[in-house]
C-alpha cells in the first residue's frame, strides 16, 4: 500500500472520530440541565430529611416542656390550696384573688 493510498483512509477515520467526539460533546451538552436539576433534587431530598429529623426532636421537646408545665401547674395548685388552708388553720380571711386563682386553674386543668 501507497502512502496515497492510507491517507484518505486516515481522514475518514479521523472525521469519524471528529463526529464521534463533537456528538459525545453534545449529548454532555443537552443532558447539562438534567444533570444539573437532578443534583438539586437530590440536595433538597437532603435538606428535607434534615428539616423532618429536626421537627420531630423539636415534637419530643414540646413534649418534655408540656410534661413539666402540667407538673408545675399541679405544684401551683397544691401551693394554693395549701395557703387556703393555712389561713383556715389560723383563722384568718382567704382573699378573694387566692380564691380566684383556685378556681380559674381548676377550670383550666378541666379543660386539658
Amino acid at each position: 500500500m501507497n502512502m496515497t493510498d492510507i491517507l484518505p483512509v486516515l481522514q475518514t477515520v479521523l472525521a469519524m472520530a471528529n463526529i464521534c467526539i463533537i456528538g459525545y460533546g453534545f449529548f454532555k451538552f443537552m443532558n447539562k440541565p438534567h444533570d444539573t436539576l437532578e443534583e438539586k433534587v437530590n440536595a433538597h431530598d437532603l435538606k428535607l430529611k434534615e428539616i423532618e429529623a429536626s421537627l420531630l426532636q423539636g415534637n419530643d421537646r414540646f413534649r418534655e416542656q408540656e410534661d413539666t408545665n402540667e407538673v408545675l401547674l399541679h405544684s401551683i395548685l397544691a401551693l394554693i390550696e395549701f395557703e387556703i388552708q393555712y389561713c383556715i388553720e389560723e383563722k384568718k380571711p382567704v382573699s378573694k384573688d387566692l380564691e380566684r386563682a383556685k378556681d380559674n386553674l381548676h377550670a383550666y386543668l378541666a379543660k386539658r
